[in-house]
């Protein structure tokens, strides 16, 4: 155990030391970049806060409180998922290190067992983001003891890890065959396709044996204080007893649900580090030292050299180095793709078994045609804006071969234009699946709809081009990885912070439209994006020199 202690402490040392200067953070700019963060956690808290309020004080009006933790625990768990896909395959193969633990005396398992405690780390500060003020909050609105506050903690530090040993179960299975492949990079790829796969498919099994609930169970859990609870408690293994834990007022059956939490992860851990002796090792060497065997074949006939249109040569190239590049596609690429797709199944799980003449009984009682639901929708949009990384990487992605943007004899400003159109075109992906869904459920007006289209594309634009200015401002061009360009890059929390300010944008707006028609609304806020995103673009074409002075 000592060794795994030592060792967990040189990961770590090496993942967040020296982070400043791996992201290009001067020392003279460290109050800055720390009154940031505050500002951003504060900012992000705060809108979690009033959201969590809200929430708490409907379910409190029908007796059903208790259903946020539930669904608390529920997004806490998914989120852990969706983030451990990428952690695990970075932190367990794509590490630098990896050349140099090899040849020391170490096992497999302490090496696997340190790097999993670096990546439950990383989930801590995820899950401390999105758990601890809900939890927080619903202690203090419903009144609970100090038992529930111990107890919310034990429980914080359980959830991840089943999470992230079944994830990196998966990854190492999927990995160990790596060594019989001869690219690397597409194995790479294709492996992570896999892992995605798998983790989706596993959860749509854990979840579909929740069972239906009928009808009269459903009057009975509505009748019933806090009974509704039950409704989404089989969706993971240590869901029930977590929320059993959390909801409990007998010590006795709190101390049970924590125990046979700690029994399952304890379970678990064990069969995980039992594979990794097995196969950790065969994978990582694999991963390390396999590659082409054979030379590439390069095939050129005249329509290699046939005129193509300036627009799709660039287009052509930026996706082409998304595609091919392993770390560059998991980390900006597949996002797009992934979270929309993730949509459709969790909508698919939760409405299956339900008749048509319920369903849409239930969903004519919302309001669809009201701007605080095309706030709520282009909120859902903004979220998932978050996760875009094409433009705020443009830049940096080309690495030191980006100085050649100032020779070609193209204006810069077509290039900028040119390098924002798959973060573009994948933004309108994710629009439309997400539009789809909400307008099954929601059955909107055909005009509201296309209002909501506008604006997203508005804002998508705006998102697009400010990202890309950003970039230029401060790109990352010396590094030795594609791994730096994406997790050492400070640049990568500006999706993230843009998205809350403009979440917070549209709830101000909406407390401010709330008795206007919803077009007067909608109309407001496409103004201003509109503005925003002209100011933004003409700053963008007047300074295009000037921005490219950073390119060095």
């Amino acid at each position: 155990m000592k060794k795994v202690l030592e060792l967990t402490k040189v990961f770590l040392k090496t993942s967040f030391s020296n982070m400043n200067s791996q992201m290009g953070i001067k020392t003279k700019n460290k109050i800055g970049i720390v009154a940031l963060y505050i500002f951003l956690i504060v900012y992000l808290g705060g809108l979690i806060g009033i959201f969590s309020y809200n929430i708490i004080e409907l379910l409190k009006t029908i007796n059903q409180e208790s259903i946020f933790i539930g669904l608390i625990l529920l997004i806490t768990i998914g989120f852990t998922l969706f983030q451990s896909i990428f952690s695990s395959i970075n932190v367990l193969y794509f590490t630098k290190d990896s050349e140099y633990i090899l040849p020391l005396p170490l096992k497999p398992s302490e090496i696997i067992l340190s790097r999993t405690i670096v990546i439950l780390v990383m989930e801590y500060f995820v899950e401390a983001m999105i758990s601890l003020i809900p939890l927080i909050l619903y202690g203090v609105l419903t009144g609970m003891g100090v038992m529930y506050y111990i107890t919310m903690a034990i429980a914080l530090i359980l959830i991840p890890i089943l999470p992230v040993v079944l994830i990196s179960t998966i990854v190492m299975i999927v990995m160990s065959f790596s060594k019989l492949v001869r690219n690397k990079n597409k194995f790479q790829i294709v492996a992570t396709i896999i892992v995605l796969i798998f983790s989706v498919a596993f959860g749509m099994l854990i979840s579909s044996t929740n069972g239906e609930v009928t009808d009269e169970q459903m009057m009975q859990m509505i009748m019933q204080a806090n009974s509704m609870v039950n409704l989404i408690d089989g969706y993971f293994p240590t869901l029930s007893t977590l929320i059993t834990a959390l909801t409990s007022t007998s010590v006795f059956e709190v101390i049970v649900a924590i125990l046979e939490t700690i029994g399952i992860s304890v379970i678990a851990l064990i069969i995980y580090l039992f594979i990794a002796e097995k196969i950790y090792l065969k994978g990582l060497v694999g991963n390390l030292f396999s590659g082409n065997s054979k030379k590439s074949k390069v095939d050129l006939n005249k329509n290699n050299f046939n005129n193509s249109k300036l627009y799709k040569s660039y287009v052509g190239k930026e996706f082409k180095i998304l595609l091919r590049n392993p770390i560059f596609l998991m980390q900006c690429f597949i996002p797009a793709i992934l979270i929309p797709i993730l949509m459709i199944g969790i909508v698919a799980l939760n409405f299956r078994g339900i008749p048509a003449e319920e369903f849409q009984e239930v969903t004519s009682l919302i309001p669809n045609n009201t701007i605080v639901v095309v706030s709520v929708i282009l909120g859902i949009v903004q979220f998932f804006y978050m996760f875009s990384y094409i433009s705020i990487t443009a830049i940096s992605r080309d690495g030191e071969n980006a100085v050649f943007m100032k020779y070609v004899p193209v204006s810069l400003y077509k290039q900028y234009i040119y390098k924002i159109i798959p973060n573009f075109i994948m933004n309108i992906f994710t629009v439309i699946v997400t539009l789809a869904i909400l307008q099954f459920i929601l059955k909107m007006p055909i005009i509201t709809l296309l209002i909501v289209f506008v604006i997203s594309m508005i804002m998508n634009a705006f998102q697009s081009i400010l990202m890309l200015v950003i970039d230029l401002k401060k790109p990352k061009l010396n590094w030795d990885s594609e791994y730096a360009v994406v997790k050492q890059n400070m640049n990568l929390m500006y999706p993230m912070l843009l998205s809350m300010v403009n979440i917070g944008i549209l709830v101000l707006i909406t407390i401010i439209t709330n008795s206007l028609n919803v077009y007067i609304g909608s109309g407001i806020i496409l103004v201003v994006y509109g503005l925003l995103t002209y100011f933004v673009n003409r700053y963008l074409y007047k300074n295009q020199v000037k921005l490219a002075d950073n390119i060095i």
